[in-house]
């Protein structure tokens, strides 16, 4: 398993509005899921399955059990905070919400089966990240690095997050795994297209230092 802790990323702004989310997500996801075990009726309504406004908003700070919670929150602490300080504390929780709409909807339109978390608008956070900042370094863990001595490792954020997308359309192919893959998919698509608005827009601009992917693409 790789996990990802730290990106090649300065920042100039703190990430206020991630930090918030963050800690909000996470103490809705206690509270509800001890409340979801006793089966109270507005727990239940935060899973997704349906176009039920409270499925549709709730299910993001809905996690599974708490290893869902941290993965999901290691996730968006790594990417989010560097996408926050880029677009800006004010246009970030308005993103981060519409990103896991996307991804709600591309859920229920393709799979359809009942889902909570995250992960589908930190996709979102995710494909953004790989447009504005496609060649920075990913610092990772490899868990079976320990058995090979090599437990770390930094590698291009194109090639790991690719790599990520790759596993998504594989698990979207296969078996039901229970994995939201669909969700996946949709609000990482949904991030690419936002991240690339948003600089044709000039709602975000890079330094002189950065190289997003669309200045690549325009080989500037």
């Amino acid at each position: 398993m790789i996990i990802p802790y730290q990106v090649d990323v300065p920042m100039s702004r703190w990430p206020i509005a991630n930090f918030a989310i963050i800690v909000v997500t996470t103490i809705v996801s206690i509270v509800a899921l001890e409340a979801l075990y006793d089966e109270q009726p507005w727990a239940i309504a935060m899973i997704l399955f349906d176009w039920s406004p409270s499925g549709l908003f709730g299910h993001l700070f809905l996690h599974a059990g708490i290893v869902h919670l941290i993965g999901n929150m290691l996730f968006l602490w790594v990417f989010g905070n560097a996408v926050c300080a880029k677009i800006g504390n004010g246009w970030f929780p308005a993103t981060y919400i519409g990103l896991g709409l996307l991804a709600a909807a591309a859920h229920i339109l393709i799979d359809g089966a009942p889902a909570v978390g995250a992960s589908g608008a930190i996709n979102g956070v995710v494909g953004m990240f790989l447009v504005l900042y496609p060649l920075n370094g990913i610092s990772c863990f490899w868990l079976g690095g320990i058995w090979w001595g090599n437990v770390t490792f930094c590698i291009s954020s194109y090639w790991m997050i690719l790599l990520w997308f790759v596993f998504d359309i594989w698990g979207a192919m296969g078996a039901d795994s229970g994995v939201a893959n669909w969700a996946h998919i949709g609000g990482f698509l949904a991030g690419v297209a936002v991240a690339v608005a948003m600089l044709q827009t000039g709602l975000i601009e890079m330094d002189d230092r950065e190289r997003s992917l669309v200045d690549i693409v325009r080989g500037e």
